[in-house]
């Protein structure tokens, strides 16, 4: 990230010649960059922001100091230069996932009208519900991005009680106030179960242009995870699966957690006799990573429940083939395009699926040379900016009519 710089009150670029008029947006989301120990929202979030920026669009963000149980460093209450982003950081009254900071929601109701939409990520914490109800009062009704926060796994983890309890006397009524914004057709359904007005758009990603070399294969399955890992990555039903193959493989995780959980992991995975198959890497950013990923034959996310999962996309951009849960948000588009194979969470039918895959050299190949034309092609900020600033417009035409 550029060092972020205190800037100018509005500047923005012009918009190319032929587009529509530009939007005044504004963005708000609990955490922002450098804050990356907050997983893959940051990224997807961040990059929208910037192409929005570069298309000619002004976007400004509210956010929070939250970089884990620490701060950011940077200064607050002004707007920063955060990579073309206007960026406005606030201090955290709480040191947990609330992110609880009046600062922030006095300058979203001193501002939110001001813009042509408010546009408002993820749930379960103040920021994000107190945000909704200023919007709320003020007259304004935001797009808000779940980001997966209404799944059943969400409602079943994490002081599930108190979830339930406060969505059906509170959280209901207020997303009934907002249009929401999905990423795959499982939080949709997720969203028209709750009676929710919601659009769907694929999240953005910064992608390479070309893919990274890859080494030759040595009859070895070289097999990848790339993610925080947290008990929803299901890693432990990757490793049972792993311990039942009877090819050989070898496992490259590599991402962060609670080193608690990692050492748990790890104890697992001598247990299961896959010590000298199991490597970890830590984390990995930027080109590194998706280096990390080319080297793969096959890339792994057989997690519980993934709204979208930035890093199906990231892989297959890079021409690396996929094995996916059923609960990953990008299944039905793997399957559909045939960029992988898709299974249920009972280790057997991961065993089967990794040894499918294992007897399917062709195919990884024909999905190495297709995956990243087809990436490119649906997911490039050429084509998704505008559908994002289309999608804003007929919610305004919808709130004004």
């Amino acid at each position: 990230m550029k060092t972020a710089q205190p800037i100018a009150p509005s500047s923005t670029s012009n918009p190319p010649a032929g587009a529509t008029p530009p939007m005044r947006i504004l963005q708000v989301f609990p955490t922002y960059k450098p804050a990356y120990v907050y997983g893959g929202p940051i990224f997807s979030v961040s990059y929208l922001c910037e192409q929005m920026v570069r298309q000619g669009h002004e976007v400004e963000l509210l956010t929070t100091t939250a970089n884990g149980p620490d701060e950011l460093d940077v200064e607050t209450g002004v707007p920063l230069d955060v990579d073309g982003v206007r960026v406005y950081y606030f201090r955290r009254w709480t040191k947990d996932h609330t992110h609880f900071s009046p600062a922030l929601l006095w300058h979203l109701w001193k501002n939110c009208r001001r813009y042509d939409v408010v546009h408002i990520q993820s749930w379960w914490n103040t920021v994000v519900i107190l945000s909704v109800v200023v919007c709320w009062l003020r007259g304004v009704r935001p797009v808000l991005s779940p980001r997966g926060m209404l799944s059943g796994f969400s409602f079943s983890k994490s002081h599930a009680s108190l979830k339930h309890l406060f969505h059906r006397h509170v959280g209901r009524r207020l997303l009934r106030r907002t249009v929401c914004h999905v990423t795959s057709p499982l939080e949709l359904e997720e969203c028209k179960a709750e009676g929710l007005e919601a659009f769907l758009l694929p999240n953005l990603l910064p992608l390479p242009a070309e893919p990274p070399p890859r080494p030759p294969s040595d009859g070895v399955l070289r097999l990848a995870f790339l993610s925080r890992i947290h008990p929803k990555k299901n890693l432990e039903g990757t490793l049972q699966a792993l311990s039942l193959l009877d090819f050989p493989f070898e496992l490259h995780i590599a991402g962060s957690g609670e080193e608690a959980y990692l050492e748990e992991l790890k104890t697992r995975s001598r247990a299961l006799g896959l010590e000298e198959r199991v490597n970890w890497v830590g984390h990995l950013h930027g080109t590194e990573k998706f280096e990390f990923l080319a080297r793969a034959d096959v890339f792994l996310l057989l997690s519980h429940n993934e709204n979208f999962a930035n890093v199906v996309i990231e892989a297959l951009s890079v021409g690396t083939p996929v094995l996916v849960s059923e609960g990953v948000g990008l299944s039905a588009f793997v399957r559909e395009e045939g960029l992988g194979w898709v299974t249920d969470l009972a280790p057997e039918s991961i065993a089967a699926a990794l040894s499918t895959a294992f007897e399917a050299p062709s195919k990884r190949e024909e999905i190495r040379r297709r995956g990243p034309a087809l990436i490119q092609e649906r997911f490039s900020a050429e084509k998704l900016v505008p559908a994002y600033i289309q999608a804003y417009r007929e919610h305004l035409r919808h709130e004004s009519a």
